[in-house]
């Protein structure tokens, strides 16, 4: 090799180097991601070095996901109607144009084509292509795309581009719109998204700059990801419609002065009304208040100040989003985005902790709610129980039988001695018919004051106190009418009498006798009539005390068995409690672990960069062209500036 040669290959050579891909790198991210728990994995989905970079746009539907896609891939602002058109494949305006998953590129001709993971069909005309995109809707809404969730590669013909447009240079793939209509549409949507969100280098989440809603946690379908403030290095905002609203036509004018980073805020602030964002997703970088398509050309017509004012603007922030696309799907780019996975991990573990706090303060509300029931039902349980009980042991005793036997025999008692207690004195005059009715009068007057009293011996006296509460004497006219029954046909015998005084004294007994006879049956007639109201009393205690025994039993099996799913209530709330302190100690330690080993991701970086340049220092001494060890030398000095570039990077990120 000639001296003039080798200062100019050794320069090619360096310039190569420093180009070259920091494979060690990756293989440092490797090693590290390989040791994180399993859901920090799966938020990540690592790529293998050789896999081919892509970009996502997602968002839901007809808010300028298409568009943007063609804006960005340079598709003339005169041919973006036709495009758009065809791409519709037949469908009206504001509703779903895309299909399915769809990727998007110049076309070496004129022609339209389509195709999926193979040659694709071409087609002269426009109306063509649209009917075949037309169907291609059908078999998605039939559920015939299923089987398959390769994207569909759109030729855009190369008359739509602007001649010197420079793309993003990466695959950018156009998912369906979240949030369709059709039920066969979302879950389609759905399958879309798990298959390419979680391995996509960038993620542009698309939405209306008048409704910011989409940025709400669980607000679009995410699978693999849930949040995009989980790590948010993955995703930037894009919205369109950002300067026709009210609101941000007034701060254009109160703000005249407002620049980028003004109007990038002022996005940032519209958005965080819908829920404070996470630090990391704080960053203003990663917002872009964007306006293409036919609506911002309409406007450089109907409101040329604004145009003329946020041109600039616009087109800045357009060429911004392209760099950062290019940039974040080069293998540094990839090292350099997911060195942040502390940020994804702190994010995970502040959310999942959050959100088990949460439910444990409300389960702790609930346990103290519960207790209280618990309590409360175990005392009405215990006290329903006692009450039965209770009375259980009172009919036990048979007090109906016991009633009827004492208040027999009080009866009988109260019929004793006859002539002793309610015999009236016949008076001296024994044959005037007077004396007879002074006689009856007295029997009335005494026996009208008789009295059955009832004194039990071993009856309970709670169902005593009941049957004297039940019990009512004998009214007035009863006791009259009894006494009349009984007196009644000896005073009509002594009323037709002619005469008060008895001619014979055999007359007169006889008379006295019937009157005699008629006081004992006076006295039968009102011990009966007592003995039936204390009987009526029995009974009625009797019948309410047998059904309060019913209603006691339900009563205490009832408080019974809610005390007992109260129990059970409180045991699964003290369950879930314990489970969720469990998993709140769980999070705490994944993510200590994780967070170490991303903070030891400086020392595997060491390692691996040990090793290579111990390797490429070896083989730099072993050649035996001295340009060849002269370019092995080179190779090393390069990979000591890919470190030194990547500590830079790496150091604050691993604070």
């Amino acid at each position: 090799m000639s001296p003039e040669r080798a200062p100019n290959l050794a320069l090619a050579h360096w310039h190569g180097l420093r180009a070259e891909d920091p494979q060690w790198a990756l293989r440092a991210y490797a090693r590290l991601v390989s040791t994180f728990s399993s859901q920090v994995q799966q938020r990540l989905q690592v790529k293998e070095a050789e896999a081919e970079p892509y970009v996502v746009v997602f968002g839901k539907t007809q808010v300028g996901k298409t568009t943007l896609l063609l804006d960005l891939m340079g598709v003339a602002p005169a041919q973006m109607t036709r495009v758009s058109t065809v791409l519709r494949g037949g469908r009206e305006a504001g509703q779903s144009a895309t299909a399915t998953t769809m990727e998007y590129c110049r076309s070496a001709s004129e022609q339209w084509g389509l195709g999926c993971q193979g040659e694709p069909k071409w087609f002269a005309s426009d109306q063509a292509m649209a009917e075949e995109l037309g169907s291609l809707r059908a078999r998605m809404e039939a559920g015939k795309l299923h089987t398959s969730t390769a994207p569909w590669v759109v030729h855009i013909p190369r008359g739509c581009f602007v001649a010197d447009a420079k793309g993003p240079g990466v695959r950018m793939l156009d998912l369906p719109g979240d949030k369709p209509s059709n039920e066969q549409e979302q879950r389609h949507v759905h399958l879309m998204a798990k298959t390419y969100l979680p391995f996509a280098d960038l993620i542009l989440l698309v939405g209306r700059g008048d409704d910011l809603s989409f940025l709400r946690a669980g607000e679009l379908a995410l699978p693999g990801i849930e949040d995009w403030q989980a790590m948010p290095y993955r995703f930037r905002i894009v919205t369109t419609y950002s300067y026709f609203a009210k609101s941000a036509k007034d701060f254009l004018r109160e703000h005249p002065d407002a620049g980028t980073a003004q109007v990038r805020q002022r996005l940032l602030n519209e958005a965080q009304r819908f829920g404070a964002f996470s630090e990391a997703a704080r960053q203003k970088r990663l917002f872009f208040p964007l306006e293409f398509g036919n609506s911002w050309q309409n406007t450089a017509k109907d409101d040329p100040l604004l145009h003329t004012r946020m041109a600039p603007i616009i087109t800045g922030l357009r060429d911004e989003l392209l760099s950062q696309i290019r940039s974040n799907t080069t293998p540094m780019g990839r090292v350099l985005s997911t060195l942040q996975a502390h940020v994804s991990v702190r994010y995970i573990q502040q959310q999942k902790t959050c959100a088990v706090e949460h439910a444990l303060n409300v389960l702790a509300t609930r346990r103290d709610a519960s207790e209280t029931e618990v309590k409360s039902w175990a005392a009405l349980s215990e006290s329903s129980t006692t009450h039965f009980k209770e009375i259980c042991d009172v009919m036990g005793t048979q007090p109906c039988q016991q009633g009827i036997a004492a208040i027999d025999a009080a009866a009988e008692a109260l019929q004793e001695d006859l002539e002793e207690h309610y015999w009236p004195k016949a008076g001296s005059v024994e044959d005037d018919r007077e004396t007879l009715y002074t006689l009856i009068r007295d029997y009335r007057r005494v026996l009208a004051a008789l009295r059955l009293e009832v004194i039990p011996d071993s009856i309970p006296p709670n169902f005593w106190r009941q049957v004297r509460k039940q019990f009512n004497e004998p009214s007035a006219r009863a006791i009259d009418s009894a006494l009349e029954a009984a007196f009644g046909q000896v005073r009509g015998v002594l009323n037709g009498y002619w005469f008060d005084t008895y001619l014979s004294s055999d007359n007169y007994q006889k008379d006295r006798k019937h009157v005699r006879a008629a006081g004992t049956e006076a006295l039968e007639l009102l011990a009966s009539l007592w003995k039936n109201q204390w009987l009526e009393a029995l009974m009625d205690t009797d019948r309410a005390f047998t059904k309060a025994t019913s209603a006691a039993h339900a009563q205490a099996d009832a408080h019974k068995q809610e005390a007992e799913h109260a129990l059970q209530r409180h045991r699964v709330i003290t369950q879930a409690i314990a489970e969720n302190a469990a998993e709140l100690e769980r999070i705490a330690q994944d993510s200590k672990d994780d967070l170490e080993r991303c903070e030891r991701y400086v020392g595997l970086l060491k390692d691996e960069y040990g090793t290579e340049l111990c390797h490429r220092y070896t083989t730099a001494l072993a050649d035996v062209e001295p340009v060849d060890s002269l370019l092995g030398l080179l190779s090393c000095v390069a990979l000591r500036h890919q470190y030194a570039e990547l500590m830079q990077v790496c150091g604050p990120a691993a604070v």
